[in-house]
This record gives structure tokens, C-alpha cells and sequence, in this order.
């Protein structure tokens, strides 16, 4: 291994961090672990049991298709299936396999790190995932899946036409799912910007890191339109509002901008870091760095910027205005650029190279093929008139999954091979993975693309059945025929990996000559992943083989091997220098369990049982007063600051803004739909008791933000005090807005109008802040009574931030209650 010098001392300082790092083993370890690795690991064997689930409806459909007049499933099955192939295939199976799976696996290993940012969090994202998947396959089970699509168009969603739970299921499960992913999608941010190894800087950032970057923030952002439109859709259901009730002012296609704000974004998010795991793939066996890398990574994070300008490419056959719709084709075709530099890069790399076409490049290569034709269709359905006319017809479908399938789970399928050595210390069998590649490329082409003819011809999308005479019996054969070879090579790449797990030669630390970081040590990676903090001196750190042997000496030497503990370094954001010595937390039982409170929070809303889930939502924030408890006590005990906690604080500002300001997105949009807005009957707002209390909340922050400043100069008795002052200002706030809130429901409801529903709805949602802000300032004033520390200082840091954040909200706020009076 080159990070290894084999001498006395360094086999003592590899022992030492081995028993230090060590986790128990059994079910009880794997419950209770915080390695990355390990949570990848879980993450991985989740998402293909999941995807087996997706497969096999998959399967189910296209037999049911395989002629006219079929019933193999019933309309209501099929309905079910199709839409829980969809819900599966894109929160359950792709997003978690990359960002869970790889992500969580390989990004410390790349950027040089013993573990994620923020392990703990790690541990529940996964464990929430796992729950939240369960919990949409039980309406399956029971035989309430939701069936109205992925996509979930209303008024089809709306209580009127889908009466039973199953669009309960698909709400609440993805709300549920959203909170693991954004949970992750932090996570990640946070690493990569924060834990790279010394000397890692931006600029020497490996490519798979990038997109995963890309990624993260792309979820971050987008996450919270989808969670709003979902909270919206079951206020109308279970409560009565009328977000999408056009007969009182709401509007349904507010759904679809909501969705699309996120879906289309999610097809970024998809397929970006499919573009990581190829530029990690096609150096390693073309020997050759990536053509030109400053515009790779430049254009995989444009991908996730502009990706958040075409969502409405969806909605032209909606009656959009003529310009609108001219925009947001333009924004279409703009995108092209970054996905096109991205693919000469991998094909001049690939040509320039000396490339040794084995199984995990031979994947890739079927990755390019499969994204130039999604590529060129995209760019045809960004053209107005033919979208039009394709719109709901099997082409859509076509492109669609030439994109999602055939160019994101290609590079997964291609990474499964190529990371294999790595996570088992063994070879695969290179002939089955070369046959698993032809099987599962022409299963995929003969699938999807006899979609486009049908598409052309006249077949639309979701159905159920079809008349023969049609045209189409002969290109639906053709089409499942394709499902079941593509079946047979995916089959065929589990029997293979799955017998190399026993009996696959010996692979050796790095047996592709790989460019990254995770090559460096050994196959599988012990549980502190390196005995020595890498070198870092280019993007292609392994190919640096000066570095390499000096990483030998420092071992040798006791140089950045940080064995005091569970230490991992942290980095400055930019230049990559060493700024601190980090003791993450180790494993841990609370995770597990605030996963389950939640699991039983979710459930008993889906059953409208109200109490019970306040109840459950009590059991959950107690799990999390008890984790922070445990974890500020060994901070205390071991002298060390809440790691990372201002840029946890952030990450949670981050997500909460994108909810709050898509929130104020939908009252705009529906005021401006609107002629008489308010409805009769409502006066207007008036305007100075808003605007003196919205100066009371922007006033409750100064104090707590000198609190902060007063924390750091280790001034206790003044941060205490400044501190109690914001608290007392903000407690007067919320009891008058409590009363305000209380006297405007005597006027009007959120059940009887738009107005009402999404007027309430933002003043709710951002009480619901104040209390949040309330409640961490409690509970650090009664720390602080036992005097500053280091974590302390840093948790008063974090609640400043939010505190600012809270009362700068309230200037938009107060603005768009007031706005009928302006």
C-alpha cells in the first residue's frame, strides 16, 4: 500500500488507530455504527433490494403490454405499479444509491478523510431512508399504493378522485424521504468543503467530488418545493385548504410549477454524479488525466445551476404564455453546452488515451452512447411545437429513461465493477462482467428506444391497455422481449459480483493503477481509512508517487497521523491548509431511534391519529435533547468544540430559506391568478401593528448576536445575560403574534379560501421558526449557567445565525401580509 512504511513504528502507530477506531462488531454494531463506509455499505444493499422491487413492476408493466387486450394487471394494479415503479426507481433507488451509496463510501476516501462531517447525522439519514421506503411499500402491501404517477398531477391527487390513503402514502413517504436526503446532501457539503486533507485544494478537488458537490446543493435547493408542494397537497386533503382548489382561488397548476421546480432540477441530480463516477472511471483505464479538467468541473456545477432554469419545459402543453414558454426552451437548449463540454472531455480522454476496454470502462462507453441519444431527443421536446406534440405520448417516455436509465444507471453499474476490488479486496470475473454489459446494453436499447416510434405513431404514456390494429402490438413485443434480456444482464451482475465475494482473486490496494485517493490504502479500507493524512499536491494524487513515498516516511515518522484519539483534520475552505484537529462522535444507538420516533410520527399522521403523533413527536425531540446532551458532555469532558456546528447551522439555514421563499413564490403566484385578492369578505391587513412587531423580532436578534461576541471574548456573565434579553424580547413577540394569529382566525379560515389557506399557512410556518429559535435559546441559556467551553461558545455562534435568519425573514414576511393594503 503506498501509505505504508513497513517498519516497527509504523506497524505500532497502525495498531494503536486500529483499536482506537475499532467498532463492535455483530447486528448490534451495524445498528449502532457511524463509519461512512459501513452506512455505504447499508446504503448499497438497501437500494438494490429496492431496486429489485422497481424491476420487477417494471417487468410487470411491460408484460402486461406484451399484446392488445391484455390483463395481467388490473387498471387499479397497474396504476399502482407504474407509479410506485417510478417512486422507487427515483427516490428509493438512484438518488440513494449514488449520494448513499457511492457518496457516502467513496468521498471521504477521495478527499482524504477518516470519515463524513458529521457521522452521527450519516447514521440517520440512512435510517430514515430505510424507514421511509418501507413505509410507501406498506400502501403497496395493503393495497393503497399511490396511483396517480410519480409526477402526482392534481386535481387526479386530490382527495375528490383518489379518496383512499394511497396519495397519503406517496405524500407523507417523500416528506419523510426528503428529510434523509437532505440530511446527506448537508453532509456532504459540509465534508467536501471542510475535511479534505491538507494541501487538497479547491482547484485539486477530484471530478467525482465536484459532481457530488453539485449535487448536494442541487438537492439542497430543490428539496423543499417538492416538501412544500407535498405539506400543500395534504393540508388540501386532510384539512380542508384550497392551495389547488381552483373554485376557491387556489390553482392546480401551482402543483406542477412546485414539482417540476424540483424534478426537473432531480434529473440533474440524477445524472450528475453518473458524470463523477465517469471521469473517476475513464482516467484509470485510458491512463490519461482528463481532458481539460478546469471546464469539467466548471460545467458540472453549471449543469445543477441551470438545471434550476427549465423546470417549466414540462408544462408547455399547459396554455403558458407565448414568452414564458420561449424562455424556458431557450433555457433548454442553453444546458446543452455544459452537458456537451463534459462529453468531448470524456471521448477526447478516451481517444487520446491508451484505453484497456474491460468491464467498468465498457459501461462508461455504454454511458456516452446512451446520453448523446437522451441528449439529442431532449433537445427535440425543447423545441415548442414538436413537444406539443409529443407531450404524453411513449416517446417522452423514450427520452426519459434513455437519460435516467440508460445514463445514470450505466455509471453505476460501471462503478459497482469498478469500486468492487476495493470494498471486498477481490476481483470480479472479467468474462460475466464483459457478457453482463452486451445483455444489459441491448436489453436497455431494444426497451427503450422502439418507445420513440410508438411515441410518433400515437401511443400515450401510462396505458393501461390498447386495442389491437393499433400499430403498436409489434414494437410492444420488441419492447419486453428487451425488458427481459436487460432482466437476464442485471441478473447476471449480481451472480457475478456476488460469487467473486468468495471467490474472486485477491485484488491488492489498487489493482487499476487508479488516479484517486481511496487507491492509497488498503482493499477493504481499515475503519480509520488512512494510517497517514495524505499528501495532496494535483487532482491525480496517486499518480504523484513523490507524494506517495513521502506519506511512507511520515508514518514512519509519526507525521499527520493523528492518534490521540478518533482525530481527523480539517481544512480551510479554499486553499485546502490545515486549520483544526476534529474528534467526531463515535457510534451510537439515537440515530436508530429518532428514526423509529419518526417512523411512528409519519404513521400516525397517515392514520389521523393526531394525538398519538404528537405524542411520537414528543418521544423524537426527546431522543434529540438526550443525543445533544451526550454529545455536549463528552465535548466537555474531552475539551473540544461542537465540530462543524456554525456550518451545520448553515446548511440547516440553507434548506429552510429555499422552503420559506417557495412559500412565498406560491402566495405571489397565486395573488397574480387571482383578480380579488383577498376574497369579498376579507378586509385588508392593516399596516402598523405588522410592521412594529416585525422591528420587535429584527431588535430580539441584536442582543443574542452580541450574546455571541461576548461568548468568544469568554465574557459568561454577559452572554448570559445579552442572551436572556433576546429571549424575553422574542417570548413578548410570539405571545403577541399568538394573539394576532388567534384574532385573524376569527375573521377568515384557511378553510375557506386560497387566500386563507396560504396566508396562515406562511405566518404558521414561521412561528414555527420563532418557537425553534425560542427553544435553542432555553436550552443554551440553562448551559450556560455552568460557564463557557468551547462547545458552548460555538452552539451560541450557530443560534446567532439562525436567529439573524429568523428575523430577516420577517421583512418579506410582513411585506406580502401587508401587500393588499400597498
Amino acid at each position: 500500500m503506498a501509505a505504508i512504511a513497513d517498519t516497527p513504528q509504523a506497524r505500532a502507530r497502525m495498531g494503536r488507530l486500529e483499536r482506537i477506531w475499532a467498532e463492535p462488531g455483530g447486528v448490534l454494531g451495524w445498528l449502532k455504527t457511524t463509519d461512512h463506509k459501513r452506512i455505504g455499505l447499508m446504503y448499497l444493499f438497501a437500494t438494490l433490494i429496492f431496486f429489485g422491487a422497481g424491476g420487477i413492476e417494471a417487468l410487470l408493466v411491460r408484460t402486461q403490454l406484451i399484446g392488445p387486450d391484455l390483463h395481467v394487471l388490473s387498471p387499479k394494479a397497474y396504476d399502482q405499479v407504474f407509479t410506485m415503479h417510478g417512486v422507487t426507481m427515483i427516490f428509493l433507488f438512484v438518488i440513494p444509491m449514488t449520494t448513499g451509496a457511492f457518496g457516502n463510501y467513496l468521498i471521504p476516501l477521495q478527499i482524504g478523510a477518516r470519515d463524513m462531517a458529521f457521522p452521527r447525522l450519516n447514521a440517520l439519514s440512512f435510517w430514515i431512508f430505510a424507514a421511509s421506503g418501507i413505509f410507501m411499500y406498506m400502501g403497496l402491501a395493503v393495497g393503497q399504493a399511490p396511483d396517480a404517477g410519480w409526477f402526482n398531477y392534481v386535481p387526479l391527487a386530490s382527495r375528490t378522485f383518489s379518496p383512499d390513503r394511497g396519495i397519503d402514502f406517496y405524500a407523507l413517504g417523500l416528506i419523510f424521504n426528503s428529510v434523509s436526503t437532505t440530511a446527506a446532501s448537508a453532509n456532504f457539503i459540509v465534508t467536501i468543503f471542510r475535511m479534505r486533507a491538507p494541501g487538497m485544494s479547491v482547484n485539486r478537488m477530484p471530478l467525482f467530488c465536484y459532481a457530488f458537490l453539485a449535487t448536494a446543493f442541487a438537492l439542497i435547493f430543490a428539496l423543499p418545493a417538492l416538501t412544500l408542494a407535498l405539506l400543500m397537497l395534504e393540508a388540501d386533503r386532510r384539512l380542508g385548504f384550497h392551495f389547488y382548489d381552483v373554485t376557491a382561488g387556489g390553482d392546480p397548476v401551482l402543483w406542477q410549477h412546485l414539482f417540476w421546480i424540483f424534478a426537473h432540477p432531480e434529473v440533474y441530480i440524477i445524472i450528475l454524479p453518473a458524470f463523477g463516477i465517469a471521469t473517476s472511471i475513464i482516467p484509470a483505464f485510458t491512463r490519461r488525466r482528463m481532458v481539460a479538467f478546469p471546464l469539467v468541473a466548471l460545467a458540472e456545477l453549471l449543469v445543477a445551476f441551470i438545471g434550476f432554469g427549465v423546470w417549466a419545459h414540462h408544462m408547455f402543453a399547459t396554455g403558458l404564455s407565448t414568452g414564458t414558454a420561449v424562455f424556458f426552451a431557450a433555457a433548454s437548449l442553453i444546458i446543452v453546452i455544459p452537458s456537451g463540454i463534459q462529453l468531448f472531455a470524456w471521448i477526447l480522454t478516451i481517444v487520446t488515451g491508451t484505453p484497456a476496454f474491460r468491464t467498468p470502462l465498457l459501461f462508461i462507453v455504454g454511458f456516452i452512447v446512451f446520453f448523446l441519444m437522451g441528449g439529442l431527443t431532449g433537445v427535440m421536446v425543447a423545441a415548442i411545437p414538436f413537444d406539443q406534440q409529443v407531450t404524453d405520448t411513449y416517446f417522452i417516455v423514450a427520452h426519459f429513461h434513455f437519460v435516467i436509465f440508460g445514463a445514470a444507471v450505466f455509471p453505476i453499474l460501471g462503478g459497482l465493477f469498478f469500486w468492487f476490488p476495493k470494498v471486498t479486496g477481490r476481483l470480479y470475473h472479467e468474462g460475466m462482467g464483459v457478457l453482463s454489459f452486451w445483455l444489459t446494453f441491448v436489453g436497455t436499447t431494444l426497451t427503450f428506444f422502439p418507445m420513440h416510434i410508438l411515441g410518433l405513431i400515437g401511443m400515450p404514456r401510462r396505458q393501461y391497455t390498447y386495442p389491437g390494429g393499433m400499430g403498436w402490438t409489434g414494437w410492444n413485443l420488441v419492447e419486453t422481449i428487451g425488458s427481459y434480456i436487460l432482466a437476464a444482464g442485471l441478473v447476471l451482475i449480481v451472480v457475478n459480483l456476488g460469487r467473486s465475494l468468495f471467490r474472486g482473486a485477491p485484488a491488492g490496494p489498487d489493482p487499476w493503477r487508479a488516479p484517486t485517493l481511496e487507491w492509497a490504502t488498503t482493499s477493504p479500507p481499515p475503519e480509520y481509512n488512512f494510517a497517514v493524512i495524505p499528501a495532496v499536491t494535483s487532482p491525480y494524487p496517486m499518480w504523484d508517487l513523490e507524494d506517495r513515498a513521502a506519506d511512507r516516511r511520515a508514518l514512519h515518522e509519526g507525521v499527520r497521523v493523528f492518534e490521540d484519539g478518533e482525530q481527523t483534520p480539517s481544512s480551510s475552505l479554499l486553499d485546502g491548509e490545515l486549520d483544526e484537529v476534529l474528534e467526531p462522535p463515535s457510534e451510537s444507538g439515537k440515530p436508530i431511534l429518532f428514526a423509529l420516533a419518526l417512523s411512528a410520527l409519519f404513521t400516525m399522521l397517515l392514520l389521523e391519529h393526531w394525538v398519538t403523533a404528537g405524542v411520537f413527536a414528543a418521544v423524537g425531540v426527546l431522543v434529540l435533547v438526550w443525543w445533544h446532551g451526550e454529545e455536549a458532555a463528552a465535548a466537555a469532558r474531552r475539551h473540544i468544540s461542537l465540530p462543524l456546528g456554525v456550518w451545520g447551522m448553515v446548511m440547516a439555514i440553507f434548506t429552510e430559506g429555499a422552503l420559506f421563499f417557495t412559500l412565498l413564490g406560491s402566495y405571489w403566484y397565486l395573488r397574480f391568478r387571482d383578480t380579488q385578492w383577498p376574497p369579498p369578505g376579507i378586509a385588508d391587513p392593516k399596516l402598523t401593528l405588522p410592521l412594529v412587531m416585525t422591528g420587535v423580532l429584527l431588535i430580539s436578534a441584536v442582543p443574542v448576536v452580541l450574546a455571541a461576541r461576548a461568548a468568544r471574548a469568554d465574557r459568561a456573565g454577559a452572554a448570559r445575560g445579552l442572551l436572556a434579553l433576546g429571549l424575553v424580547i422574542q417570548l413578548g413577540y410570539l405571545a403577541v403574534q399568538v394573539l394576532l394569529f388567534r384574532h385573524d382566525l376569527l375573521d377568515f379560515s384557511p378553510r375557506g379560501s386560497a387566500y386563507g389557506s396560504v396566508y396562515f399557512g406562511m405566518l404558521a410556518l414561521h412561528h414555527v421558526h420563532v418557537v425553534v429559535g425560542i427553544l435553542l435559546s432555553c436550552a443554551l441559556l440553562a448551559r450556560l449557567a455552568g460557564g463557557l467551553t468551547s462547545y458552548r461558545v460555538t452552539g451560541m455562534r450557530a443560534i446567532a445565525f439562525y436567529w439573524c435568519f429568523v428575523a430577516g425573514l420577517a421583512v418579506p414576511v410582513v411585506l406580502t401580509q401587508v401587500s393588499p393594503s400597498l
